[in-house]
């Protein structure tokens, strides 16, 4: 909670000053995205609360040069800021800060998720989930939907707003979303902070190609803790569930699904073999 509440107000107190804009450099074998100012704040917040409560941990980020490293005790990792593209730009929308605690085992601990601009945090530890609003003071636990089918009004989110993403989900899921029914919605993002939505029945699935592991490890553990299913998929359509790998951030997930129930992880994978048989088999 500590880490929420500082990075929220640091990051508040940083863009009402207009500052965090500056960028610091590319991201690791990621060739669309960039570093800039804003990133860092999290991860000086957490480093000193690290420190102030003596914690031994080794926590990773997106930039691998600024990994936490002050012990082995536990495990943890940071998105400081989901969300800098569009600050960057100047759109005041999406930001969140998400991180993740794991045991030696790599089994998750807790994890917490703010929503900057609305000051709510999606937090999971002790064994439940729970939405805490910081303006009210109210604390509600929270639930994912419980939907089976694609033809149902799903809310299924796929980051879209970069070109590197947005191509091979609607070379193979367009046809989906074109048929989507009328009350459904296509929901244009993704990242660390899906993981809050899904867990708390806002989203029904995420669906994303090439994922990044850094953009799953700092926020999965809240979905998978509430019934979830987080798995990585093959071509044939097998999958097995996702699993933080310490230090393996920069890796990606060629076809991945985080969906409310089985019986829609089903239904999107088996939509997707049909497809890329289309497309991709060589035919006689």
């Amino acid at each position: 909670m500590d880490y929420l509440t500082e990075t929220t107000k640091e990051v508040r107190k940083e863009a009402a000053l207009g500052k965090g804009r500056e960028i610091l450099g590319e991201v690791i074998n990621r060739p669309e995205d960039i570093d800039i100012g804003i990133d860092k704040v999290g991860e000086e917040v957490l480093e000193k609360l690290l420190k102030k409560y003596k914690i031994a941990a080794t926590i990773f980020s997106e930039p691998e040069a600024r990994d936490i490293k002050n012990g082995d005790h536990l495990y943890g990792a940071i998105d400081p800021f989901d969300g800098s593209a569009l600050y960057l730009k100047g759109l005041e929308h999406n930001w969140y800060t998400a991180l993740s605690f794991y045991d030696k085992e790599r089994n998750p601990i807790a994890t917490g998720i703010a929503d900057i601009l609305n000051e709510k945090f999606y937090i999971m530890n002790n064994g439940s989930n729970y939405l805490f609003d910081v303006k009210n003071g109210e604390k509600k636990e929270i639930y994912p939907s419980r939907k089976k089918k694609i033809t149902d009004p799903i809310v299924l989110a796929s980051y879209l707003m970069k070109s590197i993403y947005s191509e091979k989900f609607l070379d193979i899921f367009g046809d989906l979303v074109k048929n989507m029914h009328p009350k459904g919605l296509l929901y244009p993002q993704g990242g660390s902070f899906i993981y809050a939505y899904l867990a708390a029945g806002l989203v029904d699935a995420y669906v994303m190609f090439d994922e990044p592991r850094s953009e799953i490890d700092a926020g999965f553990p809240i979905a998978k803790k509430a019934g979830c299913s987080v798995v990585c998929v093959n071509s044939d359509g097998s999958y097995k569930d996702y699993e933080f790998l310490p230090g393996r951030q920069h890796d990606k997930i060629d076809l991945f699904i985080a969906s409310a129930t089985p019986e829609l992880r089903d239904a999107l994978i088996k939509h997707y073999v049909k497809k890329y048989a289309e497309k991709y088999s060589f035919k006689s």
